[in-house]
């Protein structure tokens, strides 16, 4: 297979490929299980289990266009048969930004619906909630709290930074996407190929399936993802939300995200609820629906936030549980949803170093 050189560019007549030389199987600690059909060296693994991969180098295919491979942002119009930047020939679904330095799945435009959905409640919240703490109705509300009204603010701007960083991280995180027509993963035998390898793992039992689109045995937890068009290592699940797939690389960007979202929908809720319910507290008559009637009529910004930020707490809730539970058995949700380990899971180091 050819090689591309250090400058982003690759032979037009070049194979897909994604990652480096040295991204074998991924082992668990005690040693790797490399299937004997599979050639080539091994790459550097964590303590964990956990393959150590080098940076994303994808390999192209020809275009119309030649590039000047001293300087990666031109492109000449010389005859084909010269180099082209990576991220021009790139096999998969994924969307380029900025010449190829950002990378997301098929579904950008999610980013901008998650990113607003992230904003602008933070942002209603803090023009149209917190100046209630000082109003007249609002006399009182939150008077325990040795801060200020405005400060209340603070803390859901940081949530709010950490959760959008986050989510930046990881839409924009290469997965672990595995090469396409990789040698080292290919066949090696004689006659038929088999559409998949067993091999032993701890004394589990583990199948390495053929993929017939990326042309490769693909390594134990690894998956191809239908709406991304590759294969990806320690592959999680798709995630439209972040237009990305998640795996083995932007998987704690994603949890982090979760968690930091979570977080803040928590504490807007909290204060809107106690905000609510101070701006209610002299109104004559009593009963949910007139309280709900009378928010409505004087503050819909309000109520409205708290029914948002309630409605979202319980998937984010039930996410984050989801995956520390995930994290506790070192598992993936593909994993989990499937039910590939019939007896035990292999990768499994305890709970103490599974969280590391």
């Amino acid at each position: 297979m050819a090689r591309s050189g250090g400058n982003g560019y690759a032979p037009v007549s070049a194979a897909h490929e994604v990652l480096d030389d040295g991204d074998i199987l991924e082992s668990v600690a005690g040693g790797s299980h490399p299937a004997p059909v599979i050639v080539g060296h091994s790459s550097t693994l964590n303590y964990d289990g956990d393959q150590q991969l080098p940076r994303l180098p994808p390999r192209g295919l020809s275009q119309d266009h030649v590039s000047d491979p001293e300087d990666p942002d031109t492109e000449d119009n010389s005859p084909i048969g010269g180099l082209v930047p990576r991220w021009q020939a790139w096999p998969g679904n994924n969307q380029f930004f900025f010449k190829g330095r950002f990378m997301t799945g098929p579904e950008p435009a999610m980013l901008l619906c998650t990113s607003s959905l992230l904003v602008l409640p933070v942002l209603l919240f803090i023009v149209t909630a917190l100046p209630e703490v000082n109003s007249d109705k609002g006399r009182g509300v939150l008077r325990w709290l040795p801060v200020p009204a405005p400060l209340l603010g603070v803390p859901a701007g940081l949530l709010l930074a950490a959760s959008f960083f986050n989510l930046c991280r990881a839409s924009c995180t290469e997965p672990g996407i595995l090469p396409r027509q990789d040698p080292k993963r290919g066949f090696a035998g004689q006659g038929v190929r088999p559409q998949k390898l067993d091999q032993i793992i701890n004394g589990v039992k583990v199948s390495l399936k053929w993929c017939s689109t990326c042309e490769i045995y693909r390594p134990p937890r690894s998956k191809h993802c239908a709406f991304c068009n590759n294969c990806v290592l320690k592959f999680d699940h798709h995630c439209p939300w972040v237009s990305n797939c998640v795996g083995i690389r932007n998987y704690k960007y994603f949890v982090c995200f979760v968690i930091s979202t979570f977080l803040l929908s928590l504490y807007v809720f909290v204060l809107l609820l106690l905000i609510s319910i101070q701006l209610v507290m002299h109104a004559s008559g009593f009963g949910a629906g007139r309280y709900v009637a009378i928010l409505f009529n004087s503050h819909p910004f309000v109520l409205g936030l708290l029914l948002f930020t309630g409605c979202m707490l319980c998937p984010l809730g039930n996410l984050a549980v989801f995956h520390c539970y995930l994290i506790a058995n070192n598992t993936t949700t593909n994993e989990e949803i499937t039910g590939v380990y019939t007896s035990r899971n292999p990768f499994s180091l305890g709970l103490r170093r599974n969280f590391k």
